[in-house]
């Protein structure tokens, strides 16, 4: 086994000593655009990318948000107890509340996203801030559509509101 001829047996031994960071060929540095597909080289975001992007954003805050509210309903719950029980107290609510918000909120981010693109599509393409408001209001009403005709009217216009804030704010911060 001494005689072994170690490149015979490895076509890759010996490529490192050819390797360089300083022999790096600048022709396999593009300049082209790094999209995939060509409705992106405009500088706008797909509407599958808004889609993304918004319900894994507003998940996140829904989660951190909830988890929060868990770590404080734990603690005030848990008044006079030992240890281990404030511990599981505390796990406990926030594994109720962390969720449960994060999921509403996502499936909310998810139906605005959706509603918004359609409308958006319907119009000819036009994406102005009468489609993020009324996106705003009928995902809230559908959100909220399974509980009376009081809550569609209560979710419509919560969303309304936020949508129009969130508007505001987008405008301000541009």
């Amino acid at each position: 086994m001494g005689d072994a001829d170690f490149p015979s047996l490895n076509p890759y031994a010996g490529v490192a000593k050819q390797l360089s960071p300083y022999r790096i060929d600048p022709s396999i540095l593009r300049e082209e655009s790094e999209y995939i597909l060509p409705f992106g080289s405009d500088g706008k975001r797909s509407h599958g990318e808004k889609l993304l992007w918004a319900t894994g954003s507003s998940y996140l805050c829904g989660l951190s948000i909830g988890t929060t509210w868990g770590i404080a309903e734990g603690i005030h719950r848990s008044g006079g107890q030992a240890a281990k029980l404030r511990a599981n107290s505390v796990l406990n609510s926030m594994g109720r509340r962390g969720p449960l918000l994060a999921n509403n909120i996502g499936v909310i981010a998810l139906l605005y996203r959706i509603i918004d693109s359609s409308i958006t599509k319907a119009r000819g393409n036009t994406d102005d801030l009468y489609n993020q408001v009324g996106s705003g209001a009928l995902a809230g009403m559908l959100f909220r559509s399974t509980a009376g005709p009081r809550a569609i009217a209560v979710g419509g216009g919560l969303g309304l509101v936020v949508a129009a804030a969130s508007v505001v704010i987008s405008h301000r911060l541009m």
